[in-house]
């Protein structure tokens, strides 16, 4: 039987709408915009019905506190912020590299966005324990694809090189934005 609504971890749009949150208080309208704005459309696009299908989710968790709103004629909007667990759940998130290497196209630079406006100072942290988690992940990997044979060496092979190219990447980052590099 698949684990209830709440029993499952965050997906990274969650997290994303609760970074957005935590950088300022905001009703689902503001979050819509931000999430059809370059850069974060280019990296996480949420269509409206999905954001608030995560803020409903959030809710319920009791990952954000709201109040509403009420300006001018119109009518009285729910405007949403990280509650204390809400905000725990998210500085742990952002604070753990990905382990997978197929993360990394949408959580890991959903993370590095989320700390560039939230904890800049995190975001080298967080870089040098990604880089530690690419390195164990090659090593694995590598060690699986030498040993094995035929597609499974191709697969295992595959996550190698990934994981190196991840890494590549990282321990060129650093430099490029204006950070120590760590290799």
């Amino acid at each position: 039987m698949p684990p209830a609504a709440d029993d499952r971890p965050l997906l990274p749009g969650e997290f994303a709408v609760l970074g957005l949150l935590a950088v300022a208080p905001r009703h689902g309208y503001e979050l819509a915009r931000a999430f059809s704005a370059p850069p974060l459309s280019e990296v996480c696009p949420v269509e409206p019905s999905l954001l608030y299908a995560y803020l409903r989710n959030l809710e319920r968790r009791g990952l954000v506190d709201w109040e509403e709103v009420r300006v001018g004629n119109r009518p009285p909007r729910k405007t949403y912020e990280p509650s204390e667990a809400g905000w725990e759940a998210l500085r742990g998130w952002l604070r753990a590299p990905v382990t997978r290497m197929r993360e990394v196209r949408l959580d890991l630079l959903l993370k590095l966005y989320l700390l560039r406006l939230l904890d800049p100072a995190g975001e080298p942290r967080l870089i040098a324990r990604q880089i530690e988690a690419c390195v164990a992940y090659e090593q694995d990997a590598r060690a699986r694809a030498e040993a094995a044979e035929g597609f499974s060496r191709v697969v295992w092979e595959s996550k190698w090189r990934a994981a190196e190219a991840t890494r590549a990447w990282l321990a060129g980052y650093a430099p490029a934005s204006g950070r120590k590099a760590v290799s």
